[in-house]
C-alpha cells in the first residue's frame, strides 16, 4: 500500500472545486410566438432593463449578446473565475415551418474562457425567456394598434 500524499490530495480537491465553480454555460431553447424580429427586439430591451451592456449583436442573423460585470465582492469571493455574466439570445426561424425559436445561453466569462453563470445570470436568462415568449406580455394590445 502506498502512503498518501497530502499535496496530491489537496491538488485533486482544488481541481475538483474549480471544475464545480467554472462549469459550463447554461442554455435553454423555446418557441418564440412573436416572430424573429419582435423576439430579438424584446430580448435586447430586456437585457438593457436588467443592467446588461450590449456587447455584440446582429439583427440580420438574429443574435444579441449582453454582458454585466459582477459586483466587486462577488469577484473577490470567486478568485480565478470569470468577472462578468454573459447572456446571448439567438432567434431563428425554421425554414420549413416558419416557426421561430429563442435560444438563450448564460455564462460567466473572463479573459480566458466561459463557465457556468451565477444564480443571478440564470434568473436573468429565465426572466428574458419568460417575457419574450409570452405573447400576452409583449404584444401591443389590440385596441392600441
Amino acid at each position: 500500500m502506498r502512503p498518501s500524499n497530502p499535496i496530491l490530495a489537496a491538488a485533486v480537491i482544488a481541481l475538483a472545486c474549480t471544475a464545480c465553480i467554472t462549469g459550463v454555460p447554461v442554455s435553454m431553447q423555446t418557441v418564440a410566438p412573436l416572430g424573429t424580429d419582435r423576439t430579438l427586439d424584446c430580448a435586447t430591451q430586456q437585457l438593457k432593463v436588467l443592467g446588461y451592456t450590449i456587447a455584440a449583436g446582429d439583427s440580420r442573423i438574429g443574435f444579441v449578446r449582453g454582458e454585466k460585470y459582477l459586483p466587486t465582492a462577488e469577484r473577490w469571493l470567486l478568485p480565478g473565475t470569470a468577472e462578468r455574466d454573459v447572456l446571448t439570445a439567438t432567434v431563428l426561424a425554421d425554414p420549413e415551418t416558419g416557426e421561430s425559436s429563442l435560444r438563450l445561453t448564460a455564462g460567466l466569462r473572463n479573459q480566458d474562457d466561459t463557465g457556468r453563470p451565477t444564480t443571478t445570470g440564470i434568473s436573468d436568462a429565465n426572466a428574458i425567456v419568460a417575457t419574450c415568449t409570452d405573447r400576452n406580455a409583449t404584444e401591443t394590445p389590440p385596441h392600441a394598434r
